[in-house]
């Protein structure tokens, strides 16, 4: 896939209240796509810090691909 990323935002409730979720995808059709596919996630545990890499080195490239820098 191919593209700019764009932020896609959703709404949604869990214990009356109102709750978002940003996805990052090509298209608002690829965000859709992206949130059925959280169904499939697994609990990989806390994140307890986020880290940005400057510059633009492989190692960025791939973290925006799979969109962990934003």
């Amino acid at each position: 896939m191919s593209g700019e990323f764009k932020r896609y935002l959703f709404e949604y409730r869990h214990d009356n209240a109102e709750w978002a979720l940003e996805v990052l995808a090509t298209s608002p059709e690829d965000a859709k796509q992206r949130l059925k596919a959280l169904t499939w996630a697994r609990y990989e545990g806390e994140i307890s810090a986020k880290v940005s890499i400057p510059g633009g080195g492989i190692i960025s490239r791939v973290l925006r691909a799979i969109g962990l820098n934003t």
